[in-house]
């Protein structure tokens, strides 16, 4: 015997219509592809899955059903403190579960606050602000180009092709758009033109790194410090993955190192992708951090999984395992001995 698992997600389908005003509403979300794709995974495993879908009915089915552990993919519908509702409901009931803790959700999905902390512990951001309002003075601090996005989404949510700006009057225009848009705050920072990358980990106080991917341009796009990784970019598949990136070993070095200090900084657990991106001298700097990324077949989680020879039953495993380190009273049990062999 395995595990009860709990699956908690939520559905590109069952994205509440009051947010489908703006064409990237469901881009956080989950294809019942990539649920069936998990819970597959962790059958083969050996566990026993019950599907768990984030709507008013999980709280009480958590209540009855207790499982053993939760696999959380759920990014909630509203507010900056969305990803973090179903870890403190699993929190309330005393449930094991996957991923980082309420307090690590909430602060990386608020973009702003996230680069203080990293400030604070000595890892470089660009410069920037959060404003409310298009005409905000802090502005005039800011070095052009600049690049805007709203303060608490995921998944390029808000990002466009034109989200590079070049003069404070296009900023003015932009912004307006993007606040009325999200009906939230926005990061406005000092646009850094350089090379992309983006890092994977799985585990906790020493997590395993899994291939630096570099994302670049594909032959429809800029092939210069233009290019950005916007939502027309991701949903018309116009980008490329370079996985192992192609890089010189100490920039390599020192990006891996970057991550590994983010990852520790933020408190984050069991698997977490790093975004690091170099300025105009070819330094790196941290970009955000996503605790909770996607695990779809062509997300780039699971791409750099696959660049480091995994299955994506080997993926679910190895965050599963490094959940369970967590948990010692669960991983003690006979039938977890068990599974882990297999």
């Amino acid at each position: 015997m395995g595990l009860q698992v709990g699956l908690t997600y939520n559905l590109k389908s069952d994205c509440p219509r009051e947010m489908l005003l703006n064409e990237d509403a469901s881009a956080e979300y989950e294809s019942q592809e990539t649920v069936e794709g998990i819970v597959a995974a962790l059958e083969e495993l050996g566990h026993q899955v019950t599907l768990l879908p984030y709507n008013s009915t999980l709280p009480r089915k958590l209540e009855c059903l207790h499982p053993d552990l939760v696999f959380n993919i759920a990014e909630g519908w509203y507010g900056r403190n969305r990803e973090a509702l179903v870890p403190a409901l699993l929190e309330f009931y005393s449930i094991p579960y996957t991923g980082s803790d309420p307090l690590t959700l909430s602060l990386t999905l608020d973009k702003s606050l996230c680069k203080q902390v990293a400030n604070a512990a000595g890892i470089p951001t660009s410069k920037g602000i959060v404003v409310n309002s298009p005409l905000d003075p802090q502005l005039d601090q800011l070095q052009y180009p600049v690049f805007i996005k709203p303060n608490a989404e995921g998944s390029s949510k808000g990002i466009r092709n034109w989200s590079r700006i070049d003069a404070p009057d296009e900023l003015q225009e932009k912004l307006t758009w993007l606040l009325e848009s999200y009906r939230q705050p926005a990061l406005v920072a000092e646009f850094l033109p350089g090379r992309e990358f983006t890092v994977a980990m799985i585990g906790n106080h020493n997590p395993c790194l899994l291939p630096v991917m570099e994302i670049l341009p594909g032959e429809r796009c800029p092939q210069d410090s233009h290019f950005v990784y916007s939502f027309e970019t991701k949903s018309g598949n116009l980008e490329r993955f370079s996985c192992p990136a192609v890089v010189e070993p100490q920039l390599l070095e020192e990006v891996q190192r970057m991550a590994l200090q983010v990852f520790a900084a933020l408190q984050c657990r069991d698997l977490s992708r790093v975004d690091i991106r170099l300025d105009g001298q070819g330094a790196p700097r941290f970009l955000e951090v996503n605790p909770l990324p996607g695990l779809s077949a062509v997300s780039l989680l699971t791409l750099q999984a696959q660049a480091a020879e995994m299955s994506f039953t080997e993926l679910i495993k190895a965050i599963l395992a490094a959940a369970l380190e967590r948990y010692p009273h669960l991983k003690s049990k006979t039938y977890l001995k068990e599974a882990a062999l297999g």
